[in-house]
């Protein structure tokens, strides 16, 4: 049994430490708002350094499921910021922290 709780605590500490490695996440983001593919490839950079960052620490369903909507976070505040940004004129760059 002894064995067991000392397994569970070590899983613990490694959600504990990789939640804290996702929730410190910050990104920093260019795009053009007037275009797809610019605000696409935006996202898909914010994915990659999210798995660049956590690629350690991946397996666990707690993980993934806080990872998936970490990206999801990130996706929607790029999508909200283009879509409000259309009247613009030029790139823009942002910087999301997510906490």
């Amino acid at each position: 049994m002894t064995e067991n709780a000392e397994t569970l605590f070590v899983a613990s500490e490694d959600i504990a430490t990789a939640l804290n490695l996702l929730e410190s996440v910050e990104i920093e983001i260019g795009f053009d708002s007037d275009d797809p593919e610019s605000v696409e490839q935006a996202i898909l950079a914010v994915e990659e350094a999210i798995n660049a960052r956590l690629s350690g620490h991946r397996g666990d369903a707690r993980i993934e499921s806080a990872i998936l909507r970490v990206k999801l976070d990130f996706r929607c505040a790029i999508l909200d910021q283009a879509s409000s940004d259309e009247d613009d004129d030029g790139p823009i760059s942002s910087v999301h922290t997510v906490h």
